[in-house]
């Protein structure tokens, strides 16, 4: 398709932005050109707070805040400790049986 294409997505028209590349061109050096726009379902399940539905100086403070812990190297160091509990999560579990895992997640 392309670095930058059309689609629908859950049923809404959406454009794709498929490299980093497009992401910059559309969300960086030409943001003030583009206005993003979201359907109410999505918003309904993420919650108006969600970072995307924001722009301007708002949305960078909060891009600030959240993108250090994101960062390849900040996740890296959180293996560890995600593969513990995961491991004390899974050992819990009866061999056999029917787990629901966003109950798990929730824990």
């Amino acid at each position: 398709y392309g670095e930058i294409f059309k689609t629908h997505v859950l049923g809404c028209p959406c454009v794709v932005l498929a490299s980093p590349q497009a992401a910059k061109f559309v969300l960086v050096s030409h943001a003030e050109l583009f206005k993003p726009t979201y359907p109410r379902t999505k918003m309904a399940l993420i919650g108006p707070s969600a970072l995307f539905f924001h722009d301007g100086s708002y949305h960078m403070r909060l891009r600030k805040l959240v993108q250090g812990p994101l960062q390849p190297d900040a996740l890296r160091s959180l293996l560890r400790d995600v593969e513990a509990i995961a491991d004390r999560a899974v050992d819990t579990w009866s061999h056999g049986t029917v787990v629901n895992t966003f109950a798990e997640m929730k824990k």
